[in-house]
């Protein structure tokens, strides 16, 4: 099965290298004990949710999820926002990766063990 990922390698090294810039922001602010009061959050967040959604990327879930721990205080000054783009391009380039690996590999579990505990009957 030959793949086509949906973000090219130019559109990938932009949104890292924008994604990366502001995170970068970030963690200055943060040295300098000062905040962004979410103003960061407000000029990425959608910038790569709404691009996701144009380009059709399936797994847009874990740019969310990071976007997400970037409101948390402290932990927002961690390059968070930038994995979560990273692992978003890695699974839209390797749909067959770890991450639909583990999925693939809970589900066999999950069938064995309805197979060995039939549920009781009443």
């Amino acid at each position: 099965m030959d793949h086509e990922p949906k973000i090219s390698l130019v559109e990938a090294f932009l949104l890292v290298m924008y994604v990366g810039f502001t995170d970068l922001i970030g963690m200055v602010l943060v040295l300098f004990a000062l905040d962004d009061f979410f103003i960061l959050d407000v000029l990425t967040f959608p910038v790569t949710q709404i691009y996701f959604r144009m380009k059709g990327v399936s797994k847009a879930g874990y740019d969310v999820t990071a976007n997400l721990l970037e409101i948390v205080p402290y932990l927002g000054a961690l390059p968070i926002r930038t994995v979560g783009v990273l692992a978003v391009i890695w699974v839209d380039r390797h749909p067959e990766g770890l991450v639909s690996g583990a999925a693939q590999i809970a589900g066999r579990a999950t069938t064995v063990s309805q197979k060995q505990f039939p549920a009781k009957q009443q």
